[in-house]
């Protein structure tokens, strides 16, 4: 079975630390635990989650309808909704952001264990169906901005020119390529797809994410801002960051 690392996002300590240690004793990590929106956005900052358990109802003025909006959009991570509350309003406005599962309070460490399991089988098969694979001229050097790949989906390639790369996501053994229009997720590493990448326009800004410098709008003090899509600046790559833009 391979570890996930969850965050937990609970307002209450007495049924967040439950289930911290019902996944500890399932074999998984606690990415972090929050008690509201700030908190879990920071530790997805972080970039070690790659599963989330929310709360509906947390405090702060962001619920945790919200928070699965943003995770969504921003992190690409699989969450699952806890809640006290099963009306049919509720449950409406929790399937809209389309969670990975829905678990009514009180549960049992074996309902954890196995929203867990389908929340990871069903994002395996929706990642698999869209997986493509990479396909270049040559792999004995880097690409240049004017260069090309080719992307395989079901029977046919389709050319996406290196330049309309916006920014590259890494999530689990996948990455995702974001375009203005449109998103491939390949079966490759972050690191070896960075090699075939212009080091001259492609930054990596996160242990999670690299950037085409050509689609920057903002720098902020630990984010920047991607063509409208905000990205976290690990603090350990702010540096080299920064020095890679002109500044006045």
């Amino acid at each position: 079975m391979e570890k996930l690392n969850v965050l937990i996002v609970e307002d209450e300590f007495l049924t967040a630390d439950t289930i911290r240690e019902y996944l500890l004793e399932l074999g998984h990590g606690v990415s972090g635990m929050a008690r509201d929106a700030e908190e879990a956005l920071t530790i997805l900052d972080q970039g070690a989650t790659n599963m989330a358990l929310l709360d509906l109802n947390i405090q702060g003025s962001r619920d945790g309808i919200w928070l699965a909006g943003t995770i969504k959009e921003t992190y690409g991570v699989p969450f699952i909704f806890l809640t006290a509350y099963s009306d049919e309003r509720t449950v409406k406005s929790a399937v809209e952001t389309q969670p990975f599962g829905y678990l009514v309070k009180p549960f049992t460490k074996m309902d954890i264990y196995t929203a867990l399991e389908v929340a990871r089988q069903n994002y395996r098969q929706i990642t698999q169906q869209s997986e493509l694979k990479i396909t270049v001229t040559s792999r004995d050097q880097p690409l240049s901005l004017k260069d090309h790949l080719f992307m395989k989906e079901k029977n046919l390639y389709s050319k996406v020119q290196v330049s309309d790369i916006v920014y590259v996501k890494s999530e689990l053994k996948y990455i995702e390529l974001y375009l203005q229009k449109k998103r491939y997720v390949i079966r490759h590493s972050l690191s070896d797809f960075l090699i075939l990448m212009p080091a001259e326009h492609f930054i990596q800004v996160h242990r999670s994410y690299v950037v085409n410098k050509n689609y920057v709008d903002h720098i902020g003090a630990n984010y920047i801002l991607v063509s409208g899509t905000e990205i976290p600046i690990s603090a350990n790559r702010k540096e080299e960051v920064l020095n890679r833009f002109n500044f006045l």
